[in-house]
């Protein structure tokens, strides 16, 4: 382990730190200094003055807020007696750059002792979130032993060492990386939580869109569930289904507002508009009904579709492309709600409708139905894993 450990670079903790996480007690999920050092990490990721750049670092931020905390942990209470599994080991995905941060607190509030493997690509977000996490394990020093941030290669015995010595992994990725991570074994106790490869898609009821007052912040929420992370994160809708008498009017409604909105937004880089419009030649060649739909700015590509299959939502890789399905009935998105569809997000469309689909045709995918503009919410319910459950173990006990 050792000559593991000095191919890792620390960005926090230390491989002292790293050494010691095996004997380190678990805790019970929602310890009180677990509660305190997160609402003191808020408060701290808030108060520093690059924070405020970046929204997904303010959102983060919020949603380890006390209030948020408090809220968590009453919607979660329960009679059972649970206890952290151990350390468990976070592979974060390359794409998001916050995401590591969630998976970490995830950890931390079941009562786990943390090693989490960074994101490969640079991010401004990670730099920032690991001087605020110093900062406050400075001042919440009993936190120390329980959070490791590391980074390195693809290193095959730096994975296997790791693995080892956890007792729960948590594997956000591509199914490629997936696979090749369930290859290096576990211990025998220990639980594996595999985050694949998702799409996630947007229903709009058209007749409700139009006759809402404050279609700026709706344009706004939806930025926030698909071009915040440039359409990479498995939450962020790439289709959009539209329902209801005024379908024509309400697109071009929906769009005219959401073009405005982001014609305050910096233009995207090139890469990404040459990658978007690729990307629609490639399946134009497989499907000559698909139309492009051209855009008042650079910042987004529409097509329309006939019909829409999950191979095209599969190979969608995000730059601002966004393919819109008409339909006439919610039964018709069937056929893509396999198990790769994540979360499906509403607008004008009532609970009981989607629940009465749901339960008529049960399909493989759709473990979240939020509301447009919540797609990036995180919560301990993800991916159809309760993550309080998993990453604990429930101890029977026999009481008078």
């Amino acid at each position: 382990m050792r000559q593991n450990i000095e191919q890792l670079r620390f960005r926090v903790g230390s491989a002292d730190v790293i050494q010691r996480m095996p004997a380190i007690k678990p805790r019970v999920p929602f310890d009180p200094e677990v509660m305190n050092f997160l609402q003191a990490f808020s408060r701290n990721l808030l108060a520093f003055p690059a924070s405020r750049t970046y929204s997904d670092i303010i959102s983060l931020a919020f949603w380890c807020r006390k209030a948020s905390l408090e809220q968590m942990k009453k919607s979660h209470s329960t009679n059972d007696l649970l206890i952290g599994r151990g350390v468990a080991f976070h592979i974060a995905p390359s794409n998001v750059a916050v995401n590591f941060a969630y998976s970490l607190i995830v950890g931390l509030l079941t009562g786990n002792i943390n090693v989490v493997r960074l994101p490969s690509r640079a991010f401004t977000q990670v730099d920032i979130i690991c001087q605020v996490i110093n900062l406050t394990l400075d001042e919440h020093v009993a936190l120390r032993d329980f959070i490791c941030l590391v980074e390195y290669g693809h290193e095959l015995s730096i994975n296997s060492a790791l693995s080892s010595m956890c007792q729960s992994r948590l594997i956000w990725g591509g199914d490629k990386t997936i696979s090749l991570l369930r290859e290096i074994p576990l211990s025998p106790r220990a639980v594996d939580i595999a985050f694949a490869d998702r799409y996630s898609l947007a229903i709009i009821h058209a007749d409700v869109y139009l006759a809402s007052k404050n279609k700026r912040r709706i344009a706004e929420d939806f930025f926030n569930d698909t071009l915040l992370t440039n359409q990479k994160a498995c939450t962020s809708p790439k289709l959009v289904v539209w329902l209801g008498e005024n379908k024509p009017l309400a697109r071009k409604v929906f769009w005219e507002h959401f073009e405005d909105w982001m014609s305050y937004k910096p233009a995207p880089e090139a890469t990404s508009v040459i990658n978007a419009l690729v990307a629609y030649c490639q399946q134009a060649a497989e499907d000559p009904l698909l139309q492009y739909i051209p855009s008042a700015t650079r910042h987004i590509l529409r097509v329309e579709a006939k019909t829409v299959t999950q191979e095209i939502l599969e190979e969608h890789q995000g730059y601002g492309l966004f393919y819109e399905w008409s339909v006439n009935e919610i039964d018709e998105i069937l056929p893509v709600c396999g198990e790769k569809c994540q979360t499906l997000a509403i607008l004008g469309i009532a609970n009981n409708v989607v629940e009465k689909f749901i339960h008529t045709y049960a399909p493989k995918g759709i473990d979240r139905v939020v509301e447009v503009g919540q797609t990036m919410n995180f919560s301990l319910h993800w991916d159809g894993y309760d993550l309080l459950k998993t990453l604990t173990r429930t101890l029977s006990s026999r009481r008078s």
